[in-house]
């Protein structure tokens, strides 16, 4: 086999590694871009645009029901046979939009999966040795296995994205934000939806406080949510699963229901690389970075997105990464990886949304700060919405003003957090935001209730 070389070797096509090839292969850079699974990676795939395609049409149905109050008549139910002919029609064309856009730029595109078989080179299949000066690893996510009896007998994430039928009842095993967001998408559809989860704490990552006020409001809409119930074996059983759990005092429960989804959340993609042939340092977390977004121990390898340690697994993240990669690839130690501001959300109904520290981490770093809480239920905004569950809480320096951390729960919290992530990644303070003439009524307005 003839050993092909490259300037660039990009594994993964998702959001971090289709930036990096696309970029690089603009500036004139001989790029080659492998990928194992379909164009485009698990964000627009498998992931966050399929999973919000559902999710819209279970804010429609809510805030619908949420009115029935105030004046809305008749009852709304989901095709769910149409909703997943929708969701193809909307997600399908994205792989070959993808594929083409590579080589739209020049780019020459592998299928296969690729492995390590030295510091600078990877075998694709058949295909033979392919060396570069750099190699990007951009790899993603899998659903994290559970390591319990019967586990095969749970659906993964993929699996619900792309289910023909909606089953009668199902049980999704996690507490995070997979687990949230499916349950309400299959009770909105009408489904009988339970959530069981091992510990106290649902949605790590999240203001404990406003995750339980989801909960409630979870609950209204017809979701079971058990928590210290963690899982120990999944059994058929009848048409269906049969889920044992430990409950109170570790007491033998089991869960019956058509389906069982597990919702234990993603780990690094990184089995099958053969990474230590590269030299290439990894943590649990995934592959060990510095700023720069290059290997601690091979500088040859670059790594953004899912599959690294230090980070977050949110696709705006992995293209500010894939950005940092880009830049001290076409100039060496020109960029560093700045997070600052990250803001994440659970697109759930109400949705919960955060940006920068827990009050947790805000009292373990030192900082000197007030906490700025209420119920948002009681807003004129929500109220006209027939939202009962909404709240708030906002960290800000004391002395400086400046915003530490950003939480709420409530109607159009994914965009109203976004302006607190810039707060906080440009150092504004709570005065700056108070000053600011925002539109009236509306969401933004409502950073000055947060703040007052």
């Amino acid at each position: 086999m003839t050993r092909q070389t490259y300037d660039v070797i990009v594994i993964g096509s998702g959001p971090a590694g289709g930036i990096v090839a696309r970029r690089l292969g603009e500036a004139g850079l001989d790029v080659a871009v492998v990928e194992k699974n379909g164009w485009g990676g698990v964000c627009p795939l498998r992931g966050c645009e399929p999973k919000k395609t559902l999710a819209d049409m279970t804010h429609e149905i809510l805030r619908v029901r949420d009115m029935a109050a105030h004046g809305v008549a008749g009852n709304l139910r989901v095709d769910w046979a149409s909703l997943m002919r929708f969701k193809h029609s909307v997600i399908d064309p994205i792989s070959d939009r993808v594929f083409d856009s590579f080589h739209g730029r020049g780019v020459t595109t592998f299928h296969g999966e690729a492995r390590f078989t030295g510091p600078d080179t990877v075998e694709v299949g058949e295909i033979g040795p392919l060396t570069a000066k750099h190699i990007v690893v951009a790899t993603g996510a899998v659903p994290r296995k559970l390591d319990i009896p019967g586990e095969e007998l749970l659906m993964t994430s993929d699996g619900f994205l792309d289910m023909e039928e909606l089953p009668e009842s199902m049980l999704f095993i996690g507490g995070g934000f997979v687990s949230f967001e499916f349950a309400g998408i299959a009770a909105a559809a009408g489904a009988r939806a339970t959530i069981l989860h091992r510990s106290r704490r649902v949605l790590k990552g999240f203001d404990e406080s406003l995750g339980r006020r989801l909960v409630q409001a979870m609950q209204d809409q017809g979701v079971a949510v058990h928590t210290d119930h963690p899982v120990k074996a999944v059994e058929p059983f009848e048409d269906g699963v049969r889920v044992i759990v430990a409950g109170p005092d570790d007491v033998e429960m089991e869960f019956v229901a058509a389906a069982a989804v597990s919702g234990a959340g993603r780990v690094p993609d990184l089995d099958g690389l053969d990474l230590d042939k590269a030299g290439v340092q990894r943590g649990p977390s995934g592959i060990d970075v510095d700023v720069r977004m290059r290997s601690v121990s091979n500088p040859n390898v670059f790594a953004a997105g899912d599959c690294v340690e230090p980070g977050h697994p949110l696709t705006p993240v992995a293209a500010l990464q894939a950005d940092t990669v880009v830049r001290n690839i076409l100039e060496p130690d020109s960029a560093r990886s700045d997070l600052s501001g990250t803001a994440g959300a659970v697109f759930t109904h109400p949705v919960l949304a955060c940006a920068g520290l827990l009050v947790e981490q805000a009292s373990e770093q030192g900082y000197d700060f007030k906490i700025y809480e209420g119920d948002a239920a009681k807003w004129s905004e929500h109220n006209r919405l027939g939202m009962a569950h909404a709240g708030y809480r906002i960290l800000v320096e004391r002395g400086s003003g400046r915003i530490l951390g950003a939480h709420y729960l409530g109607a159009h919290a994914e965009e109203v957090v976004n302006i607190f992530g810039m707060a906080i990644r440009h150092g504004l303070t709570r005065e700056d935001l108070l000053g600011q003439p925002w539109s009236y009524p509306s969401f933004g307005y409502t950073v000055r209730y947060m703040l007052g």
